[in-house]
């Protein structure tokens, strides 16, 4: 299982600390997991399934099947807030930029990295092309 703790970590390109930040468990126990001092907890378990609906649990504890459900990217359940209507630079200030230029500027060796989509309830995914 701290395999796939360590694959769980690595597709969302967290550290150990981030990681423990998202599912909201303790630094330490994290780090105490992936040295294999201590064994994953129930409740880290649960709070990792709550985190990561998608996750399936059969893969997670057993080893069996694919670490998704329905082969969907893993994705974090974190709730984003948003403030809506906040402007922190005047729009009058913010240059215009035609799609163009953008477009045009762009390097031609470049290869996409990540893409994060936004949904408006609050969720959101995580593609790596990797």
């Amino acid at each position: 299982m701290i395999d796939r703790l360590r694959k769980i970590i690595e597709v969302n390109n967290y550290t150990p600390s981030i990681f423990a930040d998202e599912i909201g468990v303790q630094r330490s126990s994290i780090s105490h997991i992936l040295s294999e001092r201590n064994k994953p907890s129930l409740e880290l378990v649960q709070k990792l399934l709550t985190r990561f609906r998608d996750l399936n649990p059969e893969w997670l504890l057993f080893g069996i099947g694919k670490m998704t459900k329905d082969n969907k990217v893993l994705t974090s359940s974190t709730e984003l807030n948003f403030e809506k209507d906040v402007n922190l630079i005047p729009s009058d200030k913010i240059p215009k930029v035609e799609i163009e230029n953008i477009i045009k500027s762009h390097s031609s060796n470049s290869e996409i990295e990540k893409i994060m989509i936004f949904y408006t309830d609050k969720t959101f995914e995580i593609f790596n092309p990797k």
